[in-house]
């Protein structure tokens, strides 16, 4: 983890124990403005989202120990105040901007490639497969950021805002099509690009990803990507398993189909409960 990092994540934590203070409509009116502040856009410069949104939460505190409320302090319109502060907000670096746009496709990518290393034969990337991938990813996350954003100040009778069973609807079919996006550019992406490793360059390959990407995620300690090691690990070791003589010999060939499911589908167990008790932890720092 940068300094840089260290910075924001040090803000970050003083801000969330300032905003456990916070009563009533105060805490409403900045759990709104910071969730609208930090979706606002990929590109700006995280520190400064971040510093403002503190400097925000500590004259709210300072407002509600004079007794004042968030509206009479700050104004009715906290949209037209959150737009105003998105205005000043400095851009984000080249190499932040590089971080961000690698981020998704970086992990789309080492996830495909352990889903094709897992497959049993010669080690086949279609480059266009990956194109493809690439691009469905940045799309998805811009999306995302861009549908929570507009949603946080959505009118209190808006079904979507009122209703936890319509945003759990409306996100179960968006990540359904998604979902469904990804597997359609796997299954029929025509093989026009192929590039093909046979063993030993594909495992030791696969070892270099794994390591790479494990290794960016502990130490880095991105928490929000610990719930899919699992995942790599389990589909990495069945690709190896298959594809080292001696381990094949002992599994048997016809074992590795039956763990390979076995392991995608405990991967995906495992990444959900994990990532829900995550969100869960986040949701209450």
């Amino acid at each position: 983890m940068s300094s840089r990092d260290k910075q924001v994540e040090g803000i970050r934590n003083k801000m969330n124990e300032l905003q456990k203070k916070l009563e009533g409509e105060n805490a409403t009116f900045f759990d709104d403005l910071r969730g609208y502040l930090i979706t606002s856009s990929l590109f700006y410069d995280e520190l400064d989202v971040t510093e403002q949104s503190y400097n925000v939460c500590v004259d709210l505190i300072e407002a509600q120990e004079n007794g004042q409320t968030a509206q009479e302090y700050f104004g009715k319109d906290s949209r037209k105040l959150a737009d105003s502060m998105i205005k000043n907000f400095r851009h984000a670096g080249y190499r932040e901007i590089m971080e961000l746009i690698l981020l998704p496709i970086g992990i789309y990518w080492a996830i495909s490639f352990i889903s094709d290393f897992a497959k049993r034969g010669a080690l086949k990337i279609n480059i266009l497969e990956y194109i493809l991938i690439a691009l469905l990813s940045l799309g998805m996350v811009v999306i995302v950021f861009e549908a929570v954003h507009k949603s946080i100040y959505l009118s209190e009778n808006n079904p979507f805002r009122k209703s936890k069973i319509v945003q759990f609807i409306i996100g179960t079919i968006f990540f359904t099509c998604i979902t469904g996006a990804f597997v359609t550019i796997s299954v029929f992406t025509p093989p026009i690009w192929i590039a093909k490793l046979v063993y030993p360059g594909d495992v030791i390959l696969m070892l270099t990803v794994t390591a790479i990407f494990l290794g960016w995620i502990i130490i880095g300690r991105k928490r929000e990507l610990y719930s899919i090691t699992p995942f790599i690990v389990l589909m990495a070791a069945v690709g190896m398993l298959q594809r080292i003589p001696v381990m094949l010999a002992v599994v048997g060939s016809n074992n590795i189909k039956f763990l390979a499911v076995g392991a995608a589908i405990s991967g995906f167990l495992i990444n959900i409960v994990w990532g829900r008790i995550e969100m869960k932890r986040i949701a209450h720092d």
